[in-house]
Formats: C-alpha cells, structure tokens, sequence
C-alpha cells in the first residue's frame, strides 16, 4: 500500500511540474515597436499611407497627417521620418515638419523613450516659389517612418541621395 502512495505521489508532483514549467512562458508579449492610426489598434507597420501619393500640390499648399507610435522596449530610441520622391524638384519643395522635431526639413526625428506611446503630427508643405518642375511631372512622394535608435545615418542617406540626384540632373 505504501508502494501505491508513493506512485500517486511521484505522478501528482511530476504532473504539477509539468504544468508549472509549460505556464511558465514569457509574462509579457515580445517587446516591439509598434504604429497606429488611432491609436488603439497596433501593428508593426503603418496600415495605410500618410499621404495619398496622386494628389495635386500646388506652391504654398500644407496638408497634415497623424499617427501614433508605441516604444514598448527597454531603450530610449527615436523615429526617424524623411520626404522621398522620384522627381528631385518636387523633393526638394517640399518640406516636412513634425511637432516636438526638427521644423521646416526634408529629414527630422523625434524621440520616444522606453515604454512611451507618442502622437506623431507631420505636416508638409511645398514652397510658395516652387517652379514650373515640379507641376509638369509625377511626383509621387512618400513619407518614410523608420525606427532607428539614435543614429543619424538615415538622414545623412537621405541627404548624399538629393546631392547625387542634384549632380546627375546637372550633367548634359
């Protein structure tokens, strides 16, 4: 009979041990970064564009677009947000502000500390003395969001990007 005790026993504490170590698993969901449109619903991209990339600017036009971005890290980072298009002049009259970043540039960032949830306000403008160039082609732009963690690399491509674009209109 105490052989029969002794097996109960031995089974119960190794189904307990079982269970145990199969609801140990991670706490907490794995950490990322993560983007909204309104704020609740967050995903590891942005859902929809900021910008519609048809529409038509005119000199002087400002348009604005919110998001949300979510650090749910450990580390302090920052996003990271930039105007491309195809067509250099269109490029080069627009400019891009973001509340709490760098104002009037084509390349800004903002910070957003460890575990933060941050509203993102961007607006773009185009010059009021943009040319003729930039009202006769497709311009297509975008607006790039890019999480990178304090490094000032992204804009600096950005940058060496127009300055080459500049250089091989330039040349007949």
């Amino acid at each position: 009979m105490t052989g029969n005790v002794s097996v109960c026993w031995v089974a119960g504490l190794s189904t307990l041990a079982i269970v145990l170590l199969i609801g140990a698993g991670p706490s907490r969901p794995a950490q990322s970064i993560g983007y909204s449109s309104d704020g609740e619903e967050w995903s590891k991209s942005l859902p929809d564009p900021l910008f519609d990339r048809d529409i038509r600017w005119v000199p002087g036009d400002r348009r604005s677009s919110e998001f949300h971005v979510f650090n749910d890290t450990e580390e302090d980072g920052r996003l990271v947000l930039f105007v491309e298009s195809p067509n250099l002049a269109f490029r080069e009259a627009l400019t891009l502000s973001v509340e709490g970043g760098d104002q009037e540039t084509r390349c800004t960032h903002i910070s957003v500390p460890a575990h933060e949830k941050r509203s993102v306000r961007t607006t773009l403008g185009m010059a009021n003395n943009a040319g003729n160039e930039t009202q006769d082609a497709a311009a297509g732009i975008d607006l790039v969001v890019q999480w990178d963690n304090e490094s000032n690399e992204v804009c600096l491509v950005s940058a060496l990007s127009s300055a080459v674009d500049e250089q091989e209109e330039a040349q007949p």
